[in-house]
């Protein structure tokens, strides 16, 4: 199960990280750092939900799949 996890944030690393770049980095050289709190919610909300969205599909469509 690990290994299905692992293998599925492997294949969203680039897509990842080009959204990262975007969602986060755009807003930063626009000045939105100087407007603290929402901000940093927008970046919290960047980075935390992503990962947890593939995880729980990947465990989701590993389950229906049945053991390997």
């Amino acid at each position: 199960m690990k290994a299905s996890i692992a293998r599925a944030f492997r294949g969203a690393a680039a897509p990842l990280l080009c959204y990262y770049a975007i969602a986060v980095g755009v807003p930063l050289a626009n000045g939105a750092a100087a407007r603290n709190a929402p901000f940093l919610e927008h970046v919290c909300f960047v980075l935390l939900v992503p990962p947890f969205l593939i995880a729980v599909t990947r465990l989701r469509f590993s389950a229906k799949a049945g053991p390997r």
